[in-house]
């Protein structure tokens, strides 16, 4: 049996899926802390101002996203024997566990070298997290092409990423719980917590390594043994710009992605400053919330796969994040009930794009092979990406610009403005966004029954054979 005919047409063992599904640690690691805790670290345990934090964090993350198109295409144009994918993660996640280290380890910086080293460190962080994460999504669309194996392989990558997730967002507020009553400094406590996710980065990613090992995706080699030339990467993104389903994707993606990382961003002040919480009480809540997640991410896929539309599965559940946020903007979120209920309500519906938008995406894969006969699984991952952290870039300076603009000081002490101001930018900000997504989505034309006739099309025509685009048209 042919490798090609492997991925087609075989389940994916469970223990591959579940080695793949641990390795998104090296992508949810760094990834929430930085978009949950760095802002708030560079303002209230650094002491730089806002407007410059959010600064710092639009630079790192903007060049995070113009090198993920240059990653995802030297992926997919690498010549070396070992594949295409693998060896970037490995030689990845090295540097990229140092570098969360370095990013949150205590230092006597100030003025205008402790700005050079926030954005030294955030733009290592964010390079070597791309040249991990580009190719390890490119590699989830390599390991199998059915339609319903891809649903699963992402739900598993989503269960297995909230455990990290709460590593981010418990684990902090955990270390400073623990040691700070002993005299441990605060800023020390960071630098432990950067040090675990360096570790937990580390294990993961030699799991996914020799969990994966003969799954990638060889084929590419008949290129090298045949000879043929290098494509232009500017022809590779001109190509894929012109397929109508890989743009409703694209946009769909990043007006989300700003709405979904306006709320994490303000997520800490939202509980230090309206509801009021310690820093207990925010562990407690990341640790529940990570149990609600879990639970709540095998939903969507199931309901997806059921109903075969991943379309409007995740576009009922984006539905929710919009209610809920003008629930929670009315109710005003000042106890630990409401952020509780609010957990809940945004692991329901946020579980079902993180499990549901890069299998989506993977769709593409096939659509852009038919059209243009080439298997570039990196560039279509990578430019998803790239625009996804535009967005996620954007959001993030703006939340620095708009807690200064609401008179926010970090001095522990705001006024009713700046806690308004805060509200808002959790609640009813970021459900606009996410509306304005799925308005876009709407539009989307592939679902399981258009995927399959694509398949079955680009079957026949790598075979030599008659074929038909009738059932995909829309795509087209």
């Amino acid at each position: 049996m042919t490798q090609e005919k492997l991925m087609a047409d075989q389940k994916v063992p469970l223990l591959v899926k579940i080695g793949y599904g641990i390795g998104t640690a090296g992508d949810s690691v760094p990834y929430n802390l930085f978009f949950t805790y760095f802002l708030f670290f560079l303002t209230d345990v650094a002491g730089v101002n806002p407007a410059l934090a959010g600064i710092i964090s639009f630079i790192a993350v903007m060049w995070d996203a113009v090198t993920d198109p240059a990653v995802g295409f030297m992926s997919d144009n690498s010549r070396n024997p070992n594949g295409r994918r693998r060896p970037w993660i490995f030689r990845s996640m090295w540097p990229l566990a140092i570098v969360t280290f370095l990013l949150f380890i205590p230092n006597e910086f100030a003025g205008v070298a402790q700005s050079v080293y926030y954005i030294l460190m955030a733009i290592l962080l964010w390079t070597f997290y791309t040249t991990y994460a580009v190719p390890y999504a490119a590699l989830g669309a390599e390991i199998t092409r059915d339609y319903n194996e891809r649903n699963t392989i992402r739900m598993i990558v989503g269960l297995a990423a909230y455990p990290f997730v709460a590593l981010c967002n418990s684990g902090p507020m955990w270390i400073i719980a623990a040691l700070a009553p002993k005299g441990v400094d605060v800023k020390t406590c960071w630098g432990i917590a950067g040090a675990a996710a360096g570790v937990v980065i580390i294990l993961c990613g030699l799991i996914l390594y020799f969990a994966t090992k003969g799954r990638e995706d060889m084929t590419y080699l008949q290129n090298i043994e045949k000879n043929k030339p290098r494509e232009s990467v500017i022809k590779t993104y001109k190509e894929l710009f012109k397929i109508k389903a890989y743009r409703n994707l694209i946009f769909t993606g990043i007006f989300y992605i700003i709405g979904y990382t306006l709320f994490s961003g303000v997520g800490v002040y939202l509980m230090t400053y309206c509801a009021k919480l310690t820093p207990g009480q925010q562990a407690t809540f990341w640790s529940v919330y990570t149990v609600m997640a879990i639970c709540c991410t095998p939903v969507s896929i199931i309901v997806a796969n059921k109903i075969g539309s991943k379309k409007i599965t995740l576009f009922i559940f984006s539905l929710l994040f919009v209610a809920n946020g003008i629930v929670m903007y009315f109710l005003g979120m000042t106890c630990f009930t409401h952020v509780m209920i609010n957990g809940f309500m945004i692991a329901l519906s946020t579980s079902a794009f993180w499990g549901l938008y890069y299998a989506t995406v993977y769709d593409v894969c096939e659509l852009d092979e038919f059209i243009n006969g080439k298997q570039r699984e990196g560039s279509v991952v990578a430019v998803a990406q790239f625009f996804q952290k535009a967005g996620g870039a954007f959001a993030t300076s703006a939340t620095g610009w708009m807690l200064t603009a609401f008179g926010y000081t970090g001095s522990g002490a705001e006024s009713e403005t700046a806690i308004h101001g805060i509200l808002l930018m959790a609640t009813i900000i970021p459900a606009v966004f996410v509306f304005i997504s799925m308005l876009i989505f709407s539009k989307y034309p592939i679902n399981k029954k258009e995927f399959d006739a694509i398949k079955e099309a680009l079957k026949k025509k790598k075979a030599g054979e008659e074929y038909s685009t009738e059932g995909f048209e829309k795509a087209l």
